[in-house]
């Protein structure tokens, strides 16, 4: 038997040889046929499966939450300036390289201004020997380092102490109000140094707080993202920031007016998109749990590939929130 067998030009080829040359792509005929007739494919165990549709269905409740948070605004310009300089600050990198613990500062101190021109107020009308044998002690706790639980403990205890000297019902409720304006600014330490670094250089310099939370508050309906108009304001100002670094301990190097330019501007985009940032965050953590769902997801169909198993229809399933993830992946890292 002859087992040639003749192609359109005339040519003869050995039947065996045609049979496996390449018909599609690298894929010869007989491996073509292979796939439709042979070789039957695994079965995924049972576990397997059970395990991948309990992460598949725990990454579509997560993938829920995170389609109900994303905004078109966390990919403004203005904002991804924000989340830029917040990155720097974190990482200690860039323009605002040793700047993060003056930066926390002056945030604090702009967040509970109020608080601290309420003291200041206090101690400078309410003068008898009582109020300022309190006011001492006060400034001794504050030298002496103490963690917050334990400084509110003994301003409670000098309180019960110092009331029943103070002759007027006003006298009692200004020292009262005084207590309660303390609470607010020691919500952590970095508030009871402030209150320290306040007293060390002028309780006057409390009203640097108003000053420069005024001027932060004039840039809340302008562009932020340059800070040319920062440095106009800063120059116009030069002095209250130059004794508002001495309290918030700004580096000497980093003692010029470029400096507080960047305050200036992390001040106001913080005041403009602080509520968005807080939303993002809550979208990161979210986004961190997806990720470890869909790790596993990839993992079990890399252990189970097409060629080899047999997939269940929920292996081919669209993965929910995957451009979602895709677009905010990078911020995962930091």
């Amino acid at each position: 038997m002859n087992s040639n067998i003749k192609e359109k030009d005339g040519k003869e080829i050995n039947f065996y040889t045609w049979y496996n040359r390449p018909l599609w792509g690298n894929k010869s005929f007989f491996a073509w046929l292979q796939s439709l007739f042979g070789g039957r494919k695994e079965e995924i165990p049972e576990t397997t499966q059970a395990l991948y549709r309990d992460c598949f269905n725990s990454l579509k409740n997560v993938s829920v939450m995170v389609k109900a948070i994303d905004n078109e605004k966390f990919s403004s310009r203005e904002f991804v300036k924000f989340l830029m300089i917040n990155r720097q600050l974190e990482q200690n990198t860039g323009s605002y390289e040793g700047l993060k613990y003056s930066m926390d500062l002056l945030r604090v101190a702009l967040e509970t201004k109020e608080s601290f021109l309420k003291i200041e107020a206090t101690e400078t009308r309410y003068r008898s020997y009582a109020q300022q044998d309190f006011y001492e002690y006060i400034y001794e706790y504050l030298q002496q380092d103490l963690e917050v639980d334990q400084f509110k403990e003994l301003v409670e205890r000098k309180l019960i102490d110092i009331i029943p000297q103070i002759k007027t019902d006003e006298g009692k409720a200004a020292i009262q109000s005084y207590v309660n304006s303390l609470e607010i600014v020691s919500k952590d330490k970095l508030g009871l140094k402030l209150l320290w670094l306040f007293k060390q250089y002028d309780l006057s310099n409390f009203a640097l707080l108003r000053t420069v939370g005024d001027i932060a508050d004039t840039f809340y309906d302008k562009n932020l993202e340059s800070t040319k108009e920062f440095m106009v304001v800063v120059q116009v100002n030069s002095e209250i920031f130059l004794k508002l670094g001495q309290i918030i301990q700004v580096p000497q190097k980093q003692n010029k007016p470029e400096t507080y330019a960047l305050m200036l501007q992390y001040i106001a985009l913080r005041n403009r998109h602080g509520k968005s940032f807080a939303q993002f965050q809550s979208l990161l953590t979210l986004l961190k749990d997806w990720e470890k769902f869909y790790n596993s997801l990839i993992a079990i169909r890399q252990e189970y590939p097409p060629e080899e198993f047999k997939q269940p229809f929920i292996f081919s399933e669209e993965i929910p929130a995957l451009t979602i993830y895709n677009k905010y992946e990078s911020h995962l890292k930091d």
